[in-house]
């Protein structure tokens, strides 16, 4: 199947998945993520800030802040430039941003790719060799590559978003872990 067409079903299918199932699912996948020696070794992380059906990072962020980690997430300045890090203090640092999306406000500073421990992503589709299908802009793929140095990549995803292959092109990036439900 065409990334395009499976990444338009994976989408489907995970919205039409029950809020409090979904909940309950948050909350494994919170406790899996804050529990992993990935997290709890990372003194900085770089974390999506979740949108519609996404798994909820608004609580990971929260328990990061809490827990004393500098937290970054992505603002997308241009197709062409792609996203950078952003560090917020907390959930009021974010403003309706790219798509809706909530991202840094201006005036954040930008945390260098150098500086990160973990990079928190989000997907459509992943595959258990840590393919992955984002949402067809290409910004984590970019972001990955252009950091260059082995920062450790973690997606979160429910079960049904892991699929035995997912069709991978020569500029797809790959994660080190997924964590679901």
């Amino acid at each position: 199947m065409e990334k395009k067409e499976l990444r338009k079903r994976m989408l489907k299918l995970r919205d039409e998945q029950r809020p409090a199932d979904r909940a309950l699912w948050d909350d494994i996948i919170f406790s899996k993520l804050t529990g992993s020696s990935d997290y709890r070794e990372a003194k900085v992380v770089f974390i999506f800030v979740s949108f519609r059906s996404e798994v909820d990072t608004h609580r990971i962020i929260r328990k990061a802040l809490e827990d004393g980690k500098v937290v970054g997430v992505p603002k997308v300045l241009s197709k062409a430039e792609g996203m950078k890090a952003f560090r917020i203090e907390s959930m009021q640092d974010l403003a309706e941003g790219y798509f809706g999306v909530l991202e840094p406000k201006k005036g954040s500073p930008e945390i260098p790719a150098a500086d990160i421990d973990l990079i928190v992503i989000p997907g459509a589709a992943f595959d258990r060799e840590g393919g992955r299908i984002g949402y067809g802009g290409g910004f984590y793929d970019k972001y990955i590559s252009e950091a260059g140095r082995g920062i450790r990549k973690v997606a979160l995803a429910y079960r049904m978003q892991i699929l035995d292959k997912v069709p991978m092109e020569e500029n797809d990036m790959r994660v080190d872990a997924i964590i679901t439900n």
